[in-house]
């Protein structure tokens, strides 16, 4: 098997979820001003993180995330041009990309998450345990042959199922269904999205949400050639 590793921003074609993609910041992160220079730093538990854009759509975003998990699609400033990158094939979209670029800068203060449209709340969470962590969201086709890493668990933690493995920066909180019965069905057996979605009677479309963002936390591995 073949760790998985690709990341925004580069050649490698990008999955956009069917689903809500959501985000928050670490709880105990926090978000402070510093209006002469127009500069915002996070400061969190890996220390300080300084942004140098200060945009309103930047203060924007990272005051929702400080209450999240929420759909930074909902701020007006962001709201087309998100939709044209959610939508797959709307043209560029750079005011996305551009506050993307500073969320990235954050590293593990940031923490995607994956929600339904029944506005219950995430399925799943990404909970970095490393500063460094970087998140990606690859695009992994229906009939690839994909498994879990070696040494992966599903543990329960705080209350919820986690998937964790040593070595790995991130460990994958399993909040509600279908998350937990699609990561539990690719511990068993080397699978594909099709067929995970066929046994389960789900659809497609969310099971390939769910493998994208294990994937972009780097439990997937795909076999070698």
């Amino acid at each position: 098997m073949i760790h998985l590793r690709t990341g925004w921003g580069t050649a490698v074609k990008s999955h956009i979820p069917s689903a809500r993609p959501l985000w928050s910041l670490l709880e105990d992160a926090v978000v402070v001003s510093d209006p002469e220079r127009g500069h915002l730093t996070v400061r969190g538990r890996w220390g300080d993180i300084e942004l140098h854009d200060g945009t309103p759509l930047v203060r924007e975003a990272l005051h929702r995330m400080t209450l999240g998990p929420v759909s930074l699609e909902n701020i007006p400033a962001l709201y087309e041009n998100y939709a044209s990158w959610k939508s797959g094939g709307g043209g560029p979209c750079p005011v996305w990309h551009r506050l993307k670029k500073t969320l990235d800068k954050l590293g593990g203060c940031v923490i995607p998450s994956l929600g339904l449209d029944d506005g219950a709340g995430p399925i799943l969470s990404v909970l970095a345990i490393a500063g460094d962590a970087v998140f990606t969201l690859p695009h992994i086709a229906h009939e690839q042959p994909i498994g879990i890493l070696p040494d992966t668990s599903i543990e329960r933690l705080n209350g919820d199922q986690a998937m964790v493995c040593p070595g790995l920066a991130y460990q994958v909180t399993l909040h509600r269904a279908p998350a937990a019965e699609i990561a539990k069905s690719l511990m068993h057996t080397e699978s594909t999205i099709a067929d995970i979605a066929n046994n389960l009677q789900l659809s497609r479309l969310i099971v390939a949400d769910v493998v994208a963002y294990l994937a972009g936390a780097g439990f997937i591995a795909l076999p070698a050639n």
